[in-house]
Order: C-alpha cells, then structure tokens, then sequence
C-alpha cells in the first residue's frame, strides 16, 4: 500500500461505499475495481468496465456501481477485508489511463463465547467477548500504526478492568477480549468495542447481553 491509499473501517452486517477517485467516463464504462489481500491466491477482478463479475467474483450479489463509480458492498463479512482497487482503461484492449486509486478495507466483528454448562447467557455465568479488526494483512495481526481497540460499558462509558489486548496505539493488536461474570443488572447491557485513529473515535461496535428466561418487566401502576 502507499500514501495514496484511503483507509476506511466497517461493522461486519453494514454497507459501505468505497470511492473511485479517478474516473473518467461518467457511465463508468471506464472503471475496472479489483480485490487482493495479503497471503491470498491472486488478484480478483470484480468489476470490469462498469460491469460487476457476476461469474467470477465471490459474493458479487452483494455488490452494485454507484452512479459515481464508486463500489457498494452491502452487508459486510470478515472476508470482505481487503484492498480494493480502481483503475481506469479508455479500451478493453488498451493499457491502463492514470494512475491506481486504491481502498483499503477493514472489518470489525465481535464474537461471543460462554464459558458454562449451558448455552444461554445467565447470572454467574462467564462470557467472552472477542473484537476483531480484520484488515488487509489477515485476522490477530498487529493494527495499523495510530489504530487501536478498546472496550468500553456503553451506559458509562467507562473502560471495564478485565480485558486483553495492547492499548498501545503504535503497537496495539486487532483482536481484543474482555471476560466477565454476568450479573442479574446484565440483562440487556450494552458492551461496546470502539476504534480510534491517532486518537479520534471512528467506528463502534456493540453487543447486548440478553439473559434466557429473563424479561426487564416493570409491575403495572395501580
């Protein structure tokens, strides 16, 4: 990657739009967007002239052109990490107009592990949470330089005691763990994982602990 590549962040589930910043025909019948990450097999072309790979490209439901020749991917997987690239050909036979504008995409997920007898979320029972940024180089990679994750309770927005994870943003890690013992004031909590670039808050994430069995009812006023 060089300096010229935009850096953009995503919850796995949202849309996203990831900007050509070099085109030359307004239909986009210029534009050409391919996809490669680090350790994979090749580079993927799923855009080809305006026109989405439906044969080739993995996913390429999930996919659409923007009137601007921007690239859509609408409910974003893990997988979806990667850098993007747009190019520029006047003809299909022709060499490439101009230089790349390339996109940088990184996904942030959390996942959910319980630590009991049981399946369901409960008083007294453990859980997990895992936040993971999956960017360009892999998954559990060391972040970006300037980027970092952290936890913290959404109703404080306080950072909890027990959790994972460098929170040194020059060499923090994308994938962070937070382990808690569910209380009974659990029930429908919010537990948030932000992501901060050279200080600034750019995307959260959350998850609800919802107990089995258990409503927040309120008793009627009589």
């Amino acid at each position: 990657m060089n300096d010229k590549t935009l850096s953009m962040f995503s919850r796995v589930g949202d849309d996203v739009s990831l900007p050509c910043n070099n085109v030359v025909y307004p239909n986009c019948s210029s534009t050409t967007w391919i996809y490669n990450r680090a350790g994979s097999t090749g580079t993927i072309e799923e855009v080809a002239f305006g026109i989405i790979k439906v044969d080739k490209t993995e996913g390429a439901e999930r996919l659409s052109l923007g009137s601007d020749c921007s690239l859509h991917v609408s409910n974003v997987r893990a997988e979806d990490a990667g850098l993007y690239t747009c190019r520029q050909f006047l003809t299909e036979t022709g060499s490439q107009h101009g230089g790349d504008a390339p996109v940088d995409l990184s996904s942030l997920n959390v996942s959910v592990y319980k630590f009991s007898s049981t399946t369901d979320l409960k008083p007294d029972a453990d859980m997990t949470l895992q936040c993971s940024l999956l960017t360009f180089m892999g998954h559990g990679t060391q972040c970006i330089s300037g980027v970092s994750l952290s936890w913290v309770l959404n109703e404080t927005g306080t950072k909890p005691q027990k959790y994972s994870g460098s929170q040194d943003p020059q060499h923090s890690s994308c994938d962070i763990t937070l382990t808690v013992t569910l209380q009974k004031k659990d029930n429908n909590r919010k537990w948030t994982c932000t992501l901060t670039e050279k200080g600034n808050m750019k995307i959260s994430i959350d998850f609800t602990s919802t107990f089995s069995g258990m409503c927040s009812c309120y008793a009627p006023i009589v």
